[in-house]
């Protein structure tokens, strides 16, 4: 059966997969560490015993299930494995599912048909709910980029190391999740059918008009550009090497490769000479908006910001071979295009502000 660490856990709800065996949606039980909590707050021993049965109750800190973390290393820390609406001992794997999770419910969407008597605001509801689904996945999938599993052993317990670099294969997946399953507009697709069907409360008078599918793909990738692109995330990588040996260097993830990923993924059409659609133009204006800034305005290591200007001149050459070439393409990509190359060019214009 489902089971979670606490109550005061923040899990999501289990939902399987089209096909697979339905268990319980939420936990039915406390988890082991309520039970741990409780036998050290309310056990009773002698008082000649008391210190030594304590310790050893506490002793069980370093057992899987009893893992802990609070609110800082959920916000601001660097381990993936430390999420809000998670539910697996394997958060990689869950968030791709989350996706096909939202996907399926969407589909259902399309087919199921209205009834006497349901919320006007019920189809609605449900279409946003797979999109919020997502932004939790964005933030969990972005901490394995330059992320590390962290541990909370006391000195002399264990001898574990308290800061344990991701494996560079799960850093890699991570960011080939977001920047394939994410930005492509393939991942959300929807029938004209379902959006002109798409319910409003018109008791309000600030009611909600038309849903924008665009908006909303918007705001999740524009939130995995800015935490794959900000300079927590590049240092983070710069800093890696220092807690590897040097036989462990070979193969880990460079900030050239992450910027070089999303950049290839963002502007793919570049490579094949296709046209855009608007999500697809949205994407790469955020992308624009962030790369310019960061060879401009500074706030980046000084390794990420050079990496970014080499990178910035290579998308440069690109955006000058399909203007020069725009192809069968609609009037709205080439105007994108045109845009797109005047802005990065003015930007690698700019003087550059260097950190440290």
């Amino acid at each position: 059966g489902l089971t979670i660490n606490s109550v005061m856990d923040y899990p999501g709800v289990n939902i399987p997969l089209q096909g697979e065996a339905k268990g319980n949606y939420h936990s039915p039980s406390i988890g082991p560490y309520d039970y741990w909590a409780v036998a050290y707050a309310y056990s009773q021993f002698p008082a000649e015993t008391e210190k030594a049965e304590l310790d050893k109750i506490a002793s069980r800190s370093t057992e899987p299930a009893l893992a802990f973390a609070d609110d800082a290393d959920l916000s601001m820390g660097v381990d993936p494995n430390a999420n809000l609406w998670d539910l697996s001992s394997d958060p990689l794997d869950f968030y791709q599912r989350r996706l096909k999770v939202s996907q399926e419910l969407w589909a259902h969407l399309s087919t199921r048909q209205a009834k006497l008597g349901d919320d006007p605001q019920r189809t609605r509801r449900s279409l946003n709910s797979g999109f919020n689904q997502l932004f939790g996945a964005v933030f969990g999938l972005s901490k394995y980029v330059g992320g590390m599993h962290t541990v909370r052993d006391l000195p002399g317990t264990t001898g574990r190391p308290n800061y344990q670099a991701m494996n560079p294969a799960k850093q890699r997946q991570a960011l080939q999740f977001v920047t394939n399953g994410l930005f492509k507009s393939d991942s959300f697709k929807f029938s004209p059918t379902l959006l002109t069907h798409l319910g409003t409360d018109n008791n309000e008078w600030d009611r909600a008009g038309p849903l924008s599918i665009a908006g909303r793909v918007a705001g999740i990738q524009n939130m995995a550009l800015d935490q794959l692109m900000n300079a927590r995330t590049m240092n983070a990588i710069l800093d890696l090497p220092q807690y590897l040996a040097p036989e462990q260097r070979k193969g880990i993830i460079s900030v050239s490769e992450v910027f070089s990923t999303v950049q290839g993924a963002v502007w793919q059409e570049l490579a094949t000479g296709s046209d855009t659609d608007r999500m697809r133009r949205n994407l790469q204006r955020e992308y624009l908006r962030r790369m310019t800034a960061t060879i401009t305005r500074g706030g980046m290591p000084g390794d990420a910001q050079a990496i970014a200007r080499v990178q910035a001149q290579s998308l440069q050459a690109q955006l000058q071979r399909a203007v020069a070439k725009p192809g069968k393409t609609s009037p709205e990509h080439q105007a994108h295009l045109k845009d797109s190359l005047n802005t990065l060019t003015e930007a690698l214009k700019a003087t550059m502000s260097k950190t440290g």
